[in-house]
């Protein structure tokens, strides 16, 4: 992309795009969507990649096809930049979604990607799975529901025959070793879109019978979801006082056996409690790691709370939520100042990568833990659910 310096020449592939449609522009030039490297111009966004190697054969003579260049950051992006246009890393999916807000899901596929028909979508380009809910499911058999104790039981995928842990079944069942946020939708109904219901994290699972659409009894996937809040969505909490008589390397192994993915459960109540419990064990030696320091910017906590404390924050450095259990390697005790700064700051990507290689560091100088984040097996194939 070194050779790509006419900004006439992007104008002219923008303008070609602007004619013809997406979907056209990029069959015709080979192309597919740049959703985690958009170009936006006049209010509008564009595949960068693709108007990159038409912009080129517009200059040149011979418009670049997609195998014959590398897109991103090291080609594309600096090259758009140095000729005046905006172009980047796109942010996270939930920094373009509104709680409550409605969608067509035409529009998500097209800003995130995914399996369009599918009930579960695990697009390629972002750490992101959309669930989508709605009484379409209640003809295989099954029905997603809110429990008074909070928890959202989410039916898994599959229209026949036992559900199994593929596809989007395991997505949903190993989002945080994947480090990936699951994002819920409910359905309102043909042609009224879906409402984004926010951030949840999958708890448990358990297996309940249940009947397909012939009314043939089978064996359905129940996941247990508890919503949890976001520096995007909420002002996150303060860590926890840590046990004072409790040692580091005790915290430590405590949080390295809460952070296992748990087994199925069958009582949602029993659930919840058990994840926030776990959740505390990964807070109390983080807090206990960071000793009143910012493990970002190496200043002390700015201020004490009223029993004296230092203030710190809990931020999850694989995703976008910040509460909840995560494994201990992923989350930091870090200052307002800087967990501002890593969701909302220009050089927050780059501050978010510092912080992971600082944690990283620490925990290597502890030494391995007998306890490590592991996955359950993978199950057979499975059907998609609508």
């Amino acid at each position: 992309m070194a050779n790509l310096t006419s900004r006439d020449a992007v104008l002219a592939a923008l303008a070609e795009c602007d004619a013809l449609g997406r979907d056209v522009f990029l069959k015709r030039y080979g192309f597919k969507y740049s959703r985690l490297y958009p170009l936006r111009y006049n209010e509008r966004v564009y595949d960068s990649k693709a108007i990159a190697g038409v912009a080129y054969g517009k200059q040149h003579g011979t418009p670049l096809r997609a195998g014959e260049f590398s897109g991103g950051l090291a080609t594309v992006i600096p090259a758009l930049k140095r000729l005046g246009f905006d172009a980047d890393v796109a942010p996270h999916p939930l920094s373009r979604l509104g709680i409550g807000a409605t969608y067509e899901r035409k529009h998500l596929i097209e800003m995130f990607g995914g399996q369009l028909q599918s009930g579960i979508w695990t697009p390629r380009e972002f750490p992101v799975v959309l669930l989508f809910s709605g009484k379409s499911g209640e003809q295989y058999g099954y029905k997603d529901q809110w429990t008074s104790d909070g928890v959202f039981r989410y039916t898994g995928e599959g229209q026949s025959g036992d559900m199994t842990f593929d596809k989007g079944n395991r997505a949903i069942r190993d989002h945080r070793s994947d480090k990936k946020d699951l994002l819920l939708f409910e359905d309102l109904g043909k042609g009224k879109g879906v409402r984004f219901a926010g951030v949840f994290e999958c708890m448990s699972w358990s297996i309940v019978e249940g009947k397909s659409k012939r009314e043939t009894s089978r064996k359905l996937i129940v996941f247990d979801l508890v919503p949890v809040a976001t520096a995007a969505t909420a002002t996150p909490k303060p860590l926890p006082i840590p046990e004072r008589a409790v040692s580091l390397s005790e915290l430590r192994q405590r949080a390295y056996d809460a952070a296992t993915i748990p087994a199925a459960n069958g009582s949602a109540r029993a659930t919840r409690q058990t994840w926030y419990a776990r959740s505390e064990q990964v807070r109390q030696y983080v807090l206990g790691r960071a000793n009143g320091t910012c493990e970002a910017c190496d200043q002390v906590a700015p201020f004490k709370r009223r029993d004296g404390t230092p203030y710190l924050e809990p931020h999850h450095t694989t995703r976008l939520a910040d509460e909840g259990l995560d494994h201990p390697a992923s989350v930091g005790a870090i200052c307002p100042t800087c967990h501002r700064r890593i969701h909302s700051g220009e050089d927050g990507v780059a501050w978010n990568e510092r912080l992971v290689k600082r944690i990283t560091a620490k925990e290597q100088r502890f030494g391995p833990s007998t306890s490590e984040f592991s996955n359950p097996e993978a199950a057979s194939p499975m059907h998609r659910r609508e």
